[in-house]
């Protein structure tokens, strides 16, 4: 009689076990594929801004994805607190730049997809196709890499003063990217 009680906790075990790891599963199936949106665009806000005199910038990039296809998603849009390493002037925005690091929300759309949460890095500088790059650690894509390119176009002559008036920082800033690819 034991051994009939062992047969049916071992089916019972075998009918509950593949049950058990669908609800382990934190990402649909379908986010396992990854995803490529083919347009980025978005702005950003450096504070205190860029002088000639160089200082550590607080960033904040506010962006949009657009015409994603796999991973179940068809865009998003995205927020990222960034800030970087070291002290930045003007004379960034001519070279490779200084590069700004920190932490992004991205909220997918349709609704309902939930938002993937990570670190990201874009570079700050007026060079055309720098590299942005993250890790998304949770949500949609948790533990995918993200790449794409940006181009930045900044507002205002940095340093320069307008006639009489005092040189202004620059402190705003427009973007467009290549295709970002989530993998």
């Amino acid at each position: 009689m034991m051994h009939t009680g062992f047969k049916r906790l071992s089916a019972a075990a075998a009918l509950i076990a593949p049950i058990a790891m669908m609800s382990i599963s934190t990402a649909p199936a379908s986010a396992a594929e990854g995803t490529t949106c083919t347009g980025n665009s978005g702005s950003a806000k450096f504070s205190p801004g860029l002088t000639s005199s160089a200082k550590v910038q607080n960033v904040i990039v506010k962006g949009t994805l657009s015409g994603c296809s796999g991973g179940g998603v068809s865009g998003g849009s995205y927020i990222a607190h960034l800030k970087t390493t070291n002290a930045v002037s003007c004379a960034a925005l001519a070279g490779p730049g200084e590069p700004a690091t920190g932490t992004v929300v991205i909220k997918w759309s349709p609704k309902g997809q939930g938002n993937s949460n990570g670190t990201f890095s874009m570079p700050l500088t007026g060079v055309p196709g720098v590299s942005l790059a993250g890790t998304l650690e949770s949500g949609p894509f948790a533990t995918m890499s993200l790449s794409g390119t940006v181009s930045q176009t900044f507002s205002g002559t940095c340093g320069a003063a307008v006639g009489k008036k005092k040189a202004k920082a620059v402190k705003d800033s427009t973007f467009t990217g290549s295709a970002v690819t989530i993998a």
